[in-house]
This record gives C-alpha cells, sequence and structure tokens, in this order.
C-alpha cells in the first residue's frame, strides 16, 4: 500500500498544487515568448514556424525548472520548495538548456517543413513517399531524444556532447520505455488538438488556457516519471543513498583509477560508460 500511494500516478493527484504551480512558473514564459515571436512575425509578414518558434529557444530554460521539479516529486519522492527548486534548476543550467533550446528550434522548424515539402510530393512519386517515411522515423528518433536531454541536463555534469551521445543511445537502449513514453505523450496530444478542433465560441479559449497551464505539466511528468529509471540504470542513479555496482575485475581497475585521478570538485565522474557519484567529494 505504502509503495502504490508512492508511485508516480499517485504522486501526479497527490502532490498535483506543487505540481501545477511548477508548470505555471514554467507556462507563463512560454506563452510570453512565444506570443512575442508570433507577433513579431504577423508584424513582419514572416508569419511562420522560423519565426514563431523562436519561443523555444528561451522557454528551454524554464523548462529545466520544471523538469527539475517533476524529478524530485516524481523520482525522488520528496517534498521541495517548488519555488526555490524551480529557479535554482534554471539559474544552473540556463547555458546548456539555451542550447537545447535551439537544437529542438532546429529539430521542430526543420521537421515541419520537411514532412511538410515530402508530403506535398509524396503522391507524385513513390520515392519521396518513402524518403518521407524515413524524415517521420527520423524526426520521432529525434524527439525521443529530447525526452533525456533535459533529465540528463539536470542531472549530471555532462558536456553538451555528452548529453547528446547519452541521449541518442537511450533512443535504441530503452526502446520499451520510449514507445510507451510516445504513445501517451501522443494520447495527451490527440485529446488536447481534438478540444481545440471541436470546442466552439467561449468553450475554445477556455480550453486554449487549459492546455496552455496543464499540457506542459503533464506532458513533462509523463515523460520524466517513465524514462527516469532507464537514465539511471544508463547513465548513473541519482537516488538513493548507496547504491551498488558489481564491477568486473577490469571494470574495478578502470573505476579504482579514475577515482585517483578524479576532480574532488566534481559531483560525479564518468567511469565504465556510467556516471557515478564521485567517491572523492564523498569522503570531503
Amino acid at each position: 500500500m505504502k509503495k502504490l500511494k508512492s508511485s508516480s500516478p499517485v504522486l501526479f493527484f497527490t502532490k498535483f498544487p506543487k505540481l501545477f504551480l511548477g508548470g505555471i512558473l514554467f507556462s507563463i514564459p512560454f506563452a510570453i515568448f512565444s506570443g512575442l515571436f508570433l507577433l513579431i512575425g504577423y508584424l513582419t509578414g514572416f508569419n511562420n514556424i522560423i519565426v514563431g518558434g523562436l519561443g523555444i529557444i528561451p522557454s528551454a530554460m524554464f523548462y529545466s525548472g520544471l523538469v527539475m521539479v517533476i524529478r524530485k516529486i516524481s523520482v525522488e519522492k520528496k517534498d521541495i520548495n517548488v519555488i526555490e527548486t524551480f529557479f535554482t534548476a534554471v539559474k544552473e543550467n540556463y547555458k546548456k538548456s539555451l542550447i537545447n533550446g535551439v537544437i529542438a528550434y532546429a529539430i521542430t522548424a526543420c521537421s515541419f517543413f520537411a514532412i511538410l515539402y515530402y508530403s506535398s510530393l509524396a503522391d507524385e512519386n513513390v520515392v519521396f513517399g518513402a524518403v518521407l517515411m524515413l524524415y517521420i522515423i527520423f524526426t520521432v528518433c529525434m524527439v525521443i531524444m529530447m525526452f533525456y536531454v533535459p533529465l540528463l541536463t539536470i542531472t549530471y555534469e555532462l558536456k553538451i556532447k555528452d548529453i547528446y551521445k547519452n541521449s541518442l543511445l537511450l533512443i535504441v537502449g530503452k526502446i520499451l520505455r520510449n514507445i510507451i513514453t510516445l504513445f501517451l505523450v501522443a494520447l495527451v496530444s490527440a485529446v488536447a488538438f481534438l478540444g481545440i478542433i471541436f470546442a466552439e465560441g467561449v468553450f475554445l479559449y477556455l480550453v486554449i488556457g487549459l492546455i496552455i497551464l496543464l499540457y506542459p505539466v503533464v506532458a513533462a511528468y509523463i515523460i520524466n516519471s517513465v524514462i527516469a529509471k532507464g537514465v539511471q540504470e544508463s547513465v548513473g542513479y541519482f537516488t538513493g543513498d548507496n547504491v551498488n555496482y558489481y564491477l568486473t575485475e577490469e571494470e574495478q581497475e578502470k573505476q579504482d583509477k579514475a577515482v585517483e585521478n578524479a576532480d574532488s570538485n566534481s559531483d560525479y565522474i564518468f567511469v565504465n560508460g556510467k556516471m557515478i557519484k564521485n567517491p572523492a567529494k564523498s569522503k570531503e
């Protein structure tokens, strides 16, 4: 019974006020930045995803705060100060998050135009239909990669190249979890889309408002709750005080050597393909 109460689905409802606050802290700047660039696109005549999508870049800073709130509540099962946790994560990760935002924007913009372009040609030539299918698969893989990037960014002291390297490996390494995550996010997205399609009049504005307030936190909660275990298994644990690894003699030698040469200022070190807590720092 205790395990059930601490499960991610149950925590979503029991901790919803805090999660909702985290979602608001992200949704407000996201709405402001998106609205600003949509307005710029409208006023300049460049009313397309190239300009309108630029809001993704600065919003990525605040998404790191939302992911940290979700990680603390859903994965670590901690009772937190949402505002402090949110803005600490934003402050500590804003540089890498901006880079992530640029990459997310590039994926969104390029995928939109490529799929639109090849879709228009697919009826004329079967080759373009095949290219369209390949590009859709590629886009799906990039979307899954971006599921992992924010969580890796706020959790481990990794260089940008290592964040994306691990994220790419996890696309195949945790394929079942990725499929489940993608399905659940697609389901939530479909509900939101249908709500906009069928709502009319004042109800349309009400639905749009609810989507802005609820969709980010619901989608982010699903993503990070489902992928968290796979991330810990593949990259390194960030929950629990005592984590035991079974190492071969060769791996143990590599770990011992890495520990000897480790910078005591680093919280984590990269050993045997995983990030582990730095023993040198834990002894300080």
